[in-house]
């Protein structure tokens, strides 16, 4: 299960927590992957892709005010993940898949997507900051 830890961190506090929460929701639907409410399950998943579309709104509107020079590349990528992220729902919400491959898809693309992209825009504001 994913679980945060410091290397997750960009250096912005906005963003780590929203990424903290984004990693505790997972592991909140990882846990009720077992559970015996598929009305709850259902809401979790529901909370995940609103979460993801407000915080890749939030992170965008970060990094336009910042002049992030990478802005429209991290915007694609978030829009690929809603994509799938919203088709992944969809199919579930027809019982034609499975949460888990749900959590286990995202968590891997969170890490993946905090590690690499998402941490350029840390290293851009300490860049800025430093001028």
């Amino acid at each position: 299960m994913l679980e945060w830890n410091q290397a997750l961190s960009v250096g912005i506090e906005g963003i780590d927590l929203q990424h903290r929460y984004f990693v505790d929701l997972i592991g909140r639907l990882s846990v009720e992957l077992e559970g015996e409410d598929p009305a709850y399950r259902t809401r979790l998943i529901n909370e995940l892709g609103s979460y993801a579309q407000l915080h890749f709104v939030c992170e965008e509107n970060l990094m336009y005010k910042l002049g992030f020079p990478g802005l429209e590349n991290h915007r694609k990528s978030h829009r690929a993940l809603l994509e799938k992220l919203n088709g992944q729902i969809g199919l579930y919400l027809v019982d034609l898949l499975d949460a888990g491959e749900i959590t286990d898809s995202l968590a891997s693309w969170l890490v993946h997507h905090i590690s690499t992209e998402d941490r350029e825009i840390g290293v851009f504001v300490n860049q800025v900051e430093l001028q």
